[in-house]
C-alpha cells in the first residue's frame, strides 16, 4: 500500500511539474506575441520549447506572421504605387492644361458670335474644374508622401477663417450658398498657419460642392482656454440625401453620386490629413431631419512662442 501511495505522488508531482513547464511556456509564447503584435514588421517567435505540441502550435503562429508581414509589404508598396502614379498624373496635366487655358483666353479676345462665347465659357468653367481637381490630386499626394514641416505662431483663429472664407466668396456666391458667421475674437491657437488655412479651403470647397441653402460656419474652443478649437462647417443638403458618414473622409469617396463627375472626392481626405498631422481630429454627422450635414474639425494648440 505504501509503495502504490508513493508511485501515485510520484506520478502526481511529475504531472503537476509538467503542467507548470507547460503553462510556463506559453505564457511566454504569449508574451512574445504580444511584444510583436505593435511592431509594423513583426518577427517570428524563436523559443526552445520541450513540449512537441507548443512546437507545432509556434510554427503555425510563424507560419501566420510571416504571411501577414508579406501582405504588409506588398500593401504599402501597392500604396506608394499608387501616390507615386497619382502624382505623377497630375504633375503632367499641368503643362498641358495650362497651354488649353492659354488658347481660351486667345479666342476670347477674338470676333466671335454669342453662342460661340457661350461655348468659349463652358469650355472656360471646365478647365478651371479640372484644374481644381489636378491641384488636389496633387495636393493629396504630396501630403501622403512628405510629412509637411510645421512652423508653428499664435493665430486668431476667428480672423484666419473670416479671411479664408472672404477669399473664397466668389466660389461660395457662385454656389448660391448664404454664410452665416460670427467668429469669436482673441480666440488664439498655436499651430501652423499654412495647415489651418488648407483645412478652411478644403471644408469651404466641399459645402460649394455639395452644399445648397444656407453654410454655417462656427469657431469656438474646446476643452481648457489653451486646449484648442473647434471649427464647424455646417450646410444644407437633399431631404432625400443618404450619407454615409462613415466614409466621408475616404479617398476618392463622393457621397453625392449625381455630382460626382465635378468632385475628386478628395476635400474631406485632405482635411482629415491635415487636422490629423496637427494632432487633431475630425468628424461628420448628418442630420436627416433638418438635411444638413456638418463637418466638425479639433484642433489642439501646439506649443508656441508668444509673438510680441
Amino acid at each position: 500500500m505504501t509503495v502504490l501511495l508513493v508511485v501515485l505522488a510520484v506520478l502526481w508531482l511529475g504531472t503537476a511539474a509538467y503542467l507548470v513547464v507547460v503553462l510556463r511556456q506559453i505564457a511566454v509564447v504569449r508574451r512574445r506575441l504580444e511584444e510583436r503584435a505593435g511592431q509594423e514588421s513583426p518577427s517570428a517567435v524563436t523559443l526552445a520549447l520541450v513540449v512537441p505540441q507548443l512546437e507545432q502550435l509556434t510554427a503555425r503562429v510563424n507560419e501566420a506572421v510571416e504571411q501577414a508581414r508579406q501582405a504588409s509589404t506588398r500593401t504599402r508598396a501597392e500604396e506608394r504605387r499608387i501616390r507615386s502614379f497619382i502624382a505623377d498624373v497630375s504633375h503632367d496635366l499641368r503643362t498641358p492644361l495650362t497651354s488649353v487655358r492659354g488658347y481660351l483666353q486667345l479666342l476670347e479676345r477674338t470676333d466671335l458670335d454669342a453662342v460661340q462665347r457661350e461655348r468659349l465659357a463652358a469650355a472656360h468653367r471646365q478647365t478651371v474644374e479640372l484644374g481644381a481637381l489636378v491641384d488636389r490630386l496633387y495636393e493629396y499626394a504630396y501630403l501622403l508622401d512628405v510629412e509637411p514641416r510645421q512652423e508653428l505662431e499664435r493665430l486668431d483663429v476667428g480672423l484666419l477663417v473670416g479671411e479664408v472664407l472672404l477669399g473664397m466668396s466668389g466660389e461660395i456666391e457662385g454656389a448660391g450658398l448664404e454664410v452665416e458667421l460670427d467668429p469669436p475674437t482673441g480666440l488664439v491657437l498655436a499651430t501652423d498657419r499654412e495647415m489651418l488655412t488648407r483645412i478652411v479651403q478644403n471644408l469651404g470647397r466641399n459645402a460649394v460642392q455639395h452644399g445648397r441653402g444656407t453654410l454655417a460656419v462656427e469657431v469656438a474652443a474646446w476643452g481648457g482656454a489653451e486646449d484648442g478649437a473647434e471649427l464647424r462647417f455646417r450646410n444644407g443638403v437633399a431631404p432625400d440625401a443618404a450619407i454615409d458618414t462613415a466614409r466621408l473622409f475616404d479617398r476618392f469617396f463622393t457621397a453625392d453620386a449625381s455630382r460626382s463627375a465635378r468632385s475628386s472626392g478628395l476635400g474631406l481626405s485632405i482635411v482629415e490629413v491635415l487636422v490629423t498631422g496637427l494632432g487633431g481630429t475630425v468628424s461628420a454627422a448628418h442630420d436627416p431631419v433638418a438635411a444638413t450635414l456638418e463637418i466638425r474639425a479639433r484642433i489642439p494648440s501646439a506649443e508656441a512662442p508668444s509673438t510680441r
